[in-house]
């Protein structure tokens, strides 16, 4: 049963940060694009080539995204026993009995943690019994903070005995 179910805060300087890659690569895509077929006076080895450049760089836009769908998270839920990420059609579970507790959490991530901060004003911690600690960045920080230490003592309560 889900008990709480939101989405990831992106901020403003995340999103241009994670596009640059891609306008970069379609702009040099069709810059060699241009060069290989309107620069006159190149050998026809050399147009080829820049040819197959642009075709690739092409190639590379669709490619980021994908990397984007597949490493960044996209929603976030809590569950009865289990505090879900989802990173585009995958999930990665953390169970309640692995997590010590969910705080919020300032300035830079650790480098012994599991980051996907994408809003620093958002950040929240799962920090985990003798594993490596979790940041995330929930579009409402409050209201995930107070679902998932909620059903956190509401677990450890019923798993006490």
């Amino acid at each position: 049963m889900i008990l709480y179910e939101g989405s990831i805060k992106y901020e403003t300087w995340t999103k241009v940060l994670l596009g640059v890659p891609i306008v970069l690569v379609i702009a040099m895509g069709i810059f060699f694009y241009n060069f290989a077929h309107f620069q006159n006076g190149i050998s026809a080895e050399t147009a080829y080539g820049f040819h197959v450049a642009s075709i690739v760089l092409f190639a590379t836009g669709p490619f980021i995204l994908l990397i984007y769908w597949l490493v960044l998270p996209t929603k976030i839920y809590i569950l009865q026993d289990r505090i879900r990420i989802k990173y585009g059609q995958f999930y990665w579970n953390i169970r309640f009995d692995t997590i010590e507790s969910v705080k919020a959490a300032k300035g830079m991530p650790p480098l012994w943690s599991n980051s996907s901060v994408t809003s620093y004003r958002n950040q929240i911690e799962i920090v985990r019994k003798g594993r490596m600690n979790w940041r995330l960045s929930p579009d409402n920080r409050d209201q995930f903070l107070d679902h998932a230490n909620r059903a956190l003592s509401d677990w450890e309560q019923t798993h006490a005995s």
